[in-house]
């Protein structure tokens, strides 16, 4: 059954879950290309986390999301620099929203 995926809470949990991640992930890169940090509403830059913690298979398979991913990945971690400490091990510490 494919998710119905209607704002960033909603990507977030399509990650979390790996359901619907052809549809989802090119969304939360769009998303993510305008804001690093963007949230789904548990912390600051929840959905580049959940996007780092999907599977090797899927970037393997799917090269040009890859340079993207890599892209935000870069753009991330130069925006978490400028965080307060306490939210940039926010980042690292949650697993699960």
């Amino acid at each position: 059954m494919k998710l119905c995926i209607e704002n960033d809470a909603d990507l977030y949990i399509a990650l979390r879950n790996a359901r619907d991640l052809h549809d989802a992930v090119p969304r939360v890169l769009d998303v993510l290309e305008r804001d690093p940090l963007a949230s789904a509403g548990f912390f600051r830059g929840d959905l580049l986390r959940a996007l780092m913690d999907l599977p090797t298979e899927f970037w393997g398979a799917n090269g040009s999301l890859f340079r993207r991913y890599q892209s935000v990945v870069r753009a991330g971690a130069l925006a978490r620099r400028a965080l307060p400490s306490a939210e940039r091990m926010e980042f690292w510490a949650a697993t699960e929203g």
